[in-house]
């Protein structure tokens, strides 16, 4: 299929003025610049997951407020821009509002390092590019000679970047917003995307407490914010995006008329602002003659809810079209990709699954079997509190971060205290899982190659017989592991313990040879061998998957008539080089095991 006939996708920009200069594809969005600018609030704050569209949000809200140059409201260009959508047909709302403001947009996801010193780099060369996008200010009647003086230093990268010009780069932005009200003599409108990424990175880069510091001076000036009436302060609106609203740290705590949304809030006038509803998705699927998979992308992207909405991640279904349409070009078949696995950092899942207890691995096996989990949620978490290793902190990041869904709440009193919310949460579609299985694997794995322990001591059990150890080494493995369960094909139940087992020994392959899985000998096919490093010893193990606790020593005997019926250890007898053979049942319940030994040779 050519795709010729069809819009270009909203595919590799999140500049809102290229998207409707070129002819994109675009999904209307635009009433909600009233909903977010007739807003009684002097600062709102907006969280959502990542790849949900805030950055063209952003931009589209730039696009129609921000005055032109020589202060005219540029008029006949943004009309152009915002031709036949929604916000045009309020005539009184765009004369009021249609390039009236001088408008600061910056975006801190660059705003990182390996270092603090790093970081604070790259922040000062954020400044410097945004001065420099107001260059024509150093030309204005209306600003005095020290404050242009002032303003030169803001263009000269070297001088910024000294981390000595540290003080500079915390009033940079109270510093624009008083010269562009000077100069225009308008109230000006920020706008600040990803407004957290630096503390996100610092927290994974062990350099928080000096972020925390430099990013709360930097946004200083929004806690003096006096009310909007003000005829003094030089802002009229301030509005930022990110996954995690961080009240810790006062970052914003002295911030007047502050409003946040995030995905918990139960407010209509802002649901389904960012990302694409299903109606919306049903249509750009429709628009794209792709309305057959429709099932298969719910399948695959749906599952998030924003207060009441349905919402789908665009990023994932404007990848899947564009995919889909190459491969219809070429006949091939469409499978839909995991675009999220490599668009979002899993940092924090990875971080965090180290310290799973007990309680927390129910709680993984349960979201891994599509089942939900209870929790209450810290909706002000800092990034640092993950260093707590709080199960409530884990579970609200990944909230927060798009990898859960709120599927329900209810209240619960607590005897002499606050009643609080208890959330409950799940994975929200299939593509998610998929990243939960690669990031448990990467867990599972690191697990078993602590200091080479579980998998050689049980690995040495077993060429000595001693099914009692080998049985509590297995134990204390199955408490931290995760089962990962392949419902596409309804494998056996004995399939995910035989991947358990596989995974220990394989990450002892210097202890062990000849690991074979499933390998023909005998009568038939045996789960699991191998031998020791001499090859003078055979382990070979049949495994079973009991119903209940009760069934598990009865099944470990079954196994071992299984593998006397087969004589899967009948190669090994002729061989004289092997001095011993011991053939193991071993059964799993849940987190239980048992393991029953019978030695032939």
């Amino acid at each position: 299929m050519s795709d010729n006939k069809f819009k270009r996708l909203p595919y590799g920009t999140e500049e809102f003025s290229v998207l409707r200069k070129e002819d994109y594809y675009y999904i209307d969005k635009s009433l909600y610049i009233k909903n977010v600018f007739e807003n009684s609030a002097s600062v709102i704050l907006f969280t959502r997951p990542r790849r949900f569209g805030k950055t063209l949000l952003m931009d589209m809200f730039s696009s129609f407020l921000a005055i032109a140059e020589d202060g005219s409201d540029n008029r006949e260009y943004k009309e152009k821009l915002f031709e036949g959508l929604e916000i045009f047909k309020d005539k009184e709302f765009t004369d009021k509002y249609l390039g009236q403001f001088p408008v600061i947009s910056i975006s801190l996801k660059s705003a990182y390092g390996e270092t603090f010193e790093q970081a604070y780099d790259a922040l000062a060369r954020i400044v410097v590019r945004l001065f420099s996008g107001f260059d024509f200010l150093l030309n204005s009647k209306n600003l005095l000679k020290d404050e242009i003086e002032n303003y030169r230093k803001y263009l000269n990268r070297e001088f910024l970047c000294d981390i000595n010009s540290m003080g500079y780069v915390k009033e940079a932005l109270e510093f624009l917003s008083t010269c562009l009200y000077k100069h225009y003599k308008k109230k000006v409108i920020l706008l600040i995307d990803e407004y957290d990424v630096p503390l996100a990175k610092a927290s994974e880069k062990g350099y928080h407490d000096e972020m925390v510091t430099l990013i709360s001076q930097f946004f200083d000036f929004m806690k003096i914010t006096p009310n909007n009436n003000s005829t003094e302060y030089p802002i009229k609106k301030i509005v930022l995006t990110g996954c995690l609203k961080v009240a810790k740290n006062s970052i914003f705590t002295g911030v007047n008329n502050l409003y946040v949304n995030t995905i918990l809030s139960e407010s209509q006038s802002f649901d389904s602002m960012i990302g694409f509803t299903k109606e919306e998705t049903v249509k750009i699927l429709k628009d794209y003659e792709l309305e057959e998979y429709t099932t298969l992308v719910k399948e695959n992207y749906d599952g998030y809810r924003f207060n009441e909405k349905e919402m789908f991640c665009p990023w994932d279904v404007v990848n899947f079209i564009a995919e889909s349409l190459d491969k219809i070009g070429s006949g091939k078949t469409i499978i839909p990709g995991n675009y999220w696995i490599n668009s979002t950092s899993s940092n924090a899942l990875l971080s965090y699954v180290g310290y799973l207890t007990d309680k927390d691995n129910e709680n993984m096996q349960k979201l891994m079997d599509g089942e939900c989990i209870e929790t209450t949620i810290n909706d002000s978490m800092n990034y640092d509190d993950l260093a707590m290793h709080k199960a409530e902190d884990f579970y609200t990041l990944l909230l927060f971060t798009g990898y859960l869904t709120v599927v329900g709440y209810r209240p619960e009193n607590v005897a002499g205290g606050k009643p609080k919310t208890i959330y409950s949460l799940r994975i929200p579609n299939l593509e998610i899982r998929e990243c939960f299985i690669q990031n448990i694997n990467a867990h599972f794995d690191t697990i078993v190659n602590q200091g080479e322990n579980k998998a050689k001591l049980i690995a040495k059990a077993l060429f000595e017989g001693d099914s009692e150890s080998a049985s509590d080494n297995i134990f204390d493995l199955l408490k931290s592991y995760v089962s990962i369960r392949d419902f596409a094909t309804k494998a056996k139940p004995e399939n995910f313990y035989h991947g358990f087992l596989s995974g220990v020994f394989t990450n002892c392959s210097n202890f062990i040879t000849d690991f074979k899985s499933n390998s023909e000998s005998g009568n038939g096919y045996a789960d699991l061998m191998f031998m020791n490093e001499r090859k003078k010893k055979v382990v070979i193990i049949e495994i079973k998957a009991s119903k209940n606790d009760d069934d598990l020593i009865q099944d470990t005997n079954d196994a071992l008539l299984q593998i006397e019926k087969k004589k899967y250890y009948e190669p090994f007898l002729k061989k004289d080089s092997i001095n011993t053979i011991y053939c193991y049942g071993i059964s799993f319940c849940n987190k239980q095991c048992e393991v029953s030994c019978r030695k032939i040779k």
